[in-house]
């Protein structure tokens, strides 16, 4: 894929084109970034900025053809994230230039992991990711909730008349055997329960700004579980000497970042997204059915009269004996 120039009068700033005059003024800009669970786009034009932000269910490139119907035919296009060109780190740069005060880290809360950026003035210093675990991820949460056949708002609203309760999640797997069992066993109730997982995703989150090693007087929370008020209640009660602060662009932050980014250096006239690269086919096994030779089992004894054992194995949603 190869760059346009846009017609009319242009100056050249760095490697892209910005149309000048009154071709400028009729131009947008548009930054998409692409999550695990949710694409978001901002379209700057002018002073004005618009938002989207669209779940996407793992084919993220057909919903962004469909989001951009409602923005400008004439635009310049970057994309962060997942698929895209632009760093999410630059475009967390970028949007911090852009917002009013200072912090000492951004937590970006999303779908997948949850990232702390630890910042001196409006530039990443360096980054604290988890491991790969889904469990207190936003997704995760998700699923848990809808297990118990509750909407997001629902959810919330009862996790606030919840307690905690002693809960293994630190592993996804063991953390939805043991919320099972609580539930079976009667020992903790479904408020409970969401009020468990919500402050396990804050501890998550304290976790990572711990590994910074550094004080945090001021953080910013950008995301989609940011949205989630009980998560950043437990958050401000855990960090009581820092002042937590959610954006009005929390739900789109990288997004704008890169449409900032591209209005600086505009290039792409369309959206430049990475194709993944599929995985072939190998012939059906059937076709070696003759090579495959079958030992048949040994009949079982059914003259024995006892005793006999029980297995039992417990998982996360069933039981089998």
């Amino acid at each position: 894929m190869g760059s346009r120039r846009c017609p009319g009068p242009t100056r050249r700033y760095n490697c892209g084109v910005i149309p000048s005059g009154r071709w400028r003024a009729i131009m947008s800009y548009i930054g998409i970034n692409i999550g695990a669970l949710t694409v978001k786009v901002v379209s700057l034009d002018d002073d004005r900025i618009q938002s989207r932000v669209a779940s996407h269910r793992g084919r993220p490139v057909p919903v962004i053809h469909e989001l951009l119907r409602e923005f400008s035919k004439r635009a310049f296009f970057g994309v962060s994230g997942h698929l895209g060109h632009i760093s999410e780190v630059a475009a967390t740069e970028a949007a911090l230039e852009h917002i009013h005060g200072s912090f000492d880290a951004v937590a970006s809360l999303g779908g997948e992991a949850f990232t702390v950026y630890l910042l001196e003035g409006t530039r990443v210093l360096s980054v604290v990711a988890p491991d790969k675990c889904a469990a207190g991820s936003g997704e995760f949460f998700v699923q848990q909730i809808g297990r118990f056949g509750l909407d997001l708002q629902q959810a919330i609203e009862q996790s606030l008349a919840g307690k905690v309760v002693p809960l293994a999640s630190r592993c996804s797997v063991h953390c939805k055997s043991d919320v099972t069992h609580k539930l079976n066993r009667q020992e903790a109730s479904t408020e409970d329960i969401l009020h468990t997982l919500h402050d396990s995703m804050a501890d998550k989150v304290v976790a990572l700004l711990a590994k910074g090693q550094r004080p945090v007087r001021r953080l910013l929370v950008v995301g989609g579980v940011a949205q989630n008020r009980a998560v950043i209640a437990s958050l401000r009660e855990k960090l009581s000497k820092t002042n937590v602060v959610v954006p009005p662009e929390g739900p789109y932050f990288e997004a704008m970042g890169t449409a900032l980014l591209t209005r600086a250096e505009p290039v792409y006239e369309f959206p430049n997204i990475t194709e993944k690269r599929t995985l072939g086919t190998l012939p059906a096994l059937t076709e070696d059915n003759s090579r495959v030779t079958l030992i048949p089992a040994p009949a079982p004894d059914l003259s024995a009269v006892g005793p006999f054992v029980l297995g039992v194995d417990a998982g996360s949603t069933t039981t089998k004996a």
